[in-house]
């Protein structure tokens, strides 16, 4: 029953919590499943030494699956502060700005706009980069993706001999 579930856990976390992650949100499916496994376990009735080591161990596995997604939830929310993203813009522009001032008129035009291109692409290529740190769930190459997870759950799901009570999306079956 509990391994059932945990494969449906991990199917909520790979296929609906993170997609939820690039927009900020937690997924609900996963607290259900979470739920599920709270209510399986506190009516596991302990029968010898051998139920109360796994039953230890589940436990130290379920603070550390708690551990991990509270980590996820928390690398997902944008951390970099509005004023300081203004901060960047404004000297950025001011950069691009005190280059002109440099201006040499003596020098052919096509030199100068190559120097102001070059600190240019330095600026925005530096903001796209902050840009792209603080969202590190998003939908493009380099982005953090389950990677591991998916390869854990294959092989929970080609190990787990019953039924698996939900669907490959991670929703119970009814």
């Amino acid at each position: 029953m509990l391994q059932g579930q945990l494969i449906c856990y991990a199917r909520a976390v790979v296929r609906d919590e993170w997609p939820a992650m690039r927009e900020n949100r937690e997924s609900p499916l996963v607290e259900t499943w979470i739920s599920q496994f709270e209510a399986t376990i506190d009516g596991v009735a302990l029968g010898g030494e051998r139920q109360r080591a796994a039953y230890e161990h589940w436990f130290d596995g379920a603070a550390d699956r708690r551990e991990g997604r509270r980590g996820r939830l928390a690398e997902a929310a944008p951390f970099v502060p509005p004023i300081v993203w203004l901060a960047l813009v404004l000297g950025g522009l001011l950069i691009v700005v005190y280059m002109c001032f440099y201006a040499d008129r003596a020098e052919p035009a096509v030199i100068q706009a190559l120097m102001m291109a070059g600190i240019a692409t330095v600026v925005v290529a530096g903001m796209l980069i902050v840009r792209f740190l603080d969202r590190p769930y998003t939908n493009v190459g380099g982005s953090i993706k389950p990677t591991a997870l998916t390869q854990v759950l294959i092989r929970m799901e080609t190990a787990f001999p019953g039924p698996i009570p939900c669907d490959a999306g991670g929703r119970p079956r009814t």
